[in-house]
């Protein structure tokens, strides 16, 4: 079987306090051994990584790419190897179709994939409106279709309680309950009443204390970047010493990006918030990259409901407190687009992050910084083989560095949301080379489903 020598790299392994410089060897798909020095003949590829950041391929525990090639190819030009979807409740409701047509075609990057509570499973159970509360055999429904997605390999359940706001606790509490007989994670985005709404965020940690649920807080600078974050980080400090299993995951931007016809763009949400019309930014169709005035807003939540809506909100600083806590973990919150529309977040966000986290601001050191895109989420996501750099694990490795890698995407009408970024160089999907000193390999999708 050949090897492929990753040589000369200044390996970050995240289960390491302290890079060092080495040669990673790869073989069968798995990190086969590391080496001091390079020996091999002519039928061993070897890279030259001198210079180069050695890490395992990052984890985006909160995406939606679903399927889709476009989202998958920006995630991994940022050096993503493995994507988290069907967050925010939305997902695929035959989950094991879904992963085993995934399979069958092939994909750029791995995937898992949530059974999604707030949209798929309400849907499923024949509730037509996000504001109509469950009744018993609609629960009984939902609970049976969840039941179905986690046998046939979903990693939990998500939920998107924004976006069915008539979900009672009840409800969450028992469909919550599912996931956690089976030991599986479920994620949140939590329900917003007001701002500054801290008991949207206790109502889903006290999930973890009422079902025994492994719970993720879902992106918390575009729940809480409202200039309280610390408040909001103390609370999940306060479930975390409790010694439950929460986390949350955060990205690099506080303007949001979602559906137009969601109730999140309702006219008391937008009230409330002081929202302008032209703090909105059409990410896709008619409008796309124009900001909107009222008569715009209307129409496209009227007659193209389906269309993003990118709302420029929050806090910058919020986004670095929030990043900085030991139990949040990046993502980006990234979804299919068509080309030149939707959020720079889809192609940027992993480089900005070390951009200016940890080379500009140094808020994290290299290391840190690593475990917030590898081992957290490999733990949080229970992936034994990946998030790590060791024998036998996954051999999905990214090269990048860390003194040039830099985002170059941008949102509509200022630059190009899809421009991938520099100083990533080498991207490695099962130990099959993807992305070659920059640029992708036509015909690499080593990506696999990933079935719990």
């Amino acid at each position: 079987m050949k090897e492929t020598i990753i040589a000369g790299a200044t390996i970050v392994d995240p289960e390491k306090d302290t890079p060092y410089v080495g040669s990673i060897v790869l073989r069968g798909g798995k990190i086969d051994r590391i080496i001091a020095g390079v020996h091999g003949d002519d039928s061993v590829t070897i890279i030259d990584a001198t210079g180069l950041v050695a890490a395992p391929g990052f984890i985006d525990i909160h995406a939606h790419a679903d399927g889709d090639v476009a989202c998958a190819e920006k995630l991994l030009a940022q050096g993503v190897t493995t994507a988290i979807g069907g967050n925010c409740g939305f997902s695929p409701l035959d989950v094991p179709s879904f992963l085993s047509g995934e399979d069958e075609k092939g994909f750029p990057i791995h995937q898992a994939e949530f059974i999604g509570h707030s949209v798929a499973l309400r849907k499923g159970a024949d509730l037509r409106s996000p504001y109509e509360a469950a009744g018993l055999s609609q629960l009984n429904t939902m609970k049976g279709l969840a039941r179905a997605a986690l046998d046939g390999g979903a990693c939990g359940i998500s939920f998107g309680i924004q976006y069915a706001p008539g979900t009672t606790l009840a409800e969450m509490r028992d469909i919550a309950a599912v996931a956690a007989a089976y030991g599986r994670l479920i994620s949140v985005h939590a329900r917003l009443n007001y701002p500054n709404d801290f008991d949207s965020l206790r109502e889903t940690l006290d999930l973890a204390k009422q079902t025994g649920a492994r719970v993720l807080v879902s992106h918390l600078a575009y729940m809480y970047a409202d200039g309280r974050m610390e408040e909001a980080l103390a609370l999940l400090a306060e479930y975390r010493a409790l010694d439950l299993d929460v986390w949350a995951d955060s990205g690099m931007y506080t303007a949001f990006q979602t559906y137009a016809g969601t109730p999140c763009f309702d006219d008391k949400h937008i009230a409330d918030y002081g929202w302008r019309y032209s703090n909105f930014l059409a990410a896709s169709g008619r409008y796309a990259g124009q900001y909107l005035d009222k008569e715009r807003f209307l129409d496209i939540r009227t007659n193209s409901p389906d269309d993003s809506l990118i709302c420029f909100t929050g806090v910058e600083r919020d986004i670095y407190t929030a990043l900085k806590f030991p139990g949040v973990i990046l993502s980006s919150d990234s979804g299919a687009t068509a080309p030149g529309q939707g959020h720079p977040q889809g192609a940027g966000n992993f480089a900005r992050f070390f951009r200016v986290m940890v080379r500009e601001r140094k808020d994290l050191s290299l290391v840190e910084a690593v475990r917030k895109c590898t081992l957290y989420p490999a733990l949080a996501m229970n992936l034994k083989f990946k998030g790590r750099i060791s024998p036998g694990s996954d051999a999905d490795i990214v090269l990048f560095d860390p003194e040039t890698i830099r985002e170059t995407s941008d949102f509509s009408g200022i630059g190009n949301p899809d421009s991938p970024p520099e100083g990533v160089s080498f991207v490695f999907v099962s130990g099959v080379l993807a992305i070659d000193r920059g640029v992708r390999i036509p015909g690499a999708m080593a990506g696999r489903a990933i079935k719990y």
